[in-house]
């Protein structure tokens, strides 16, 4: 991941971290902010990833 892009989901992910009506965000919430910034792949999508052996 590139800096710039890191910092964009930092701006996205915590800019309300410290407002008292913050709430957690749902899975699905979090998909979308993810695809938004375009992470793509088993990590950013929560699949489960076994590693073979």
């Amino acid at each position: 991941m590139t800096i710039e892009k890191s910092w964009a989901l930092g701006k996205v992910w915590y800019h309300d971290r410290l407002s008292p009506d913050f709430h957690r965000r749902t899975i699905e919430q979090a998909l979308v902010i993810f695809e938004d910034l375009g992470l793509t792949g088993p990590f950013w999508s929560f699949v489960e990833h076994t590693p073979t052996p």
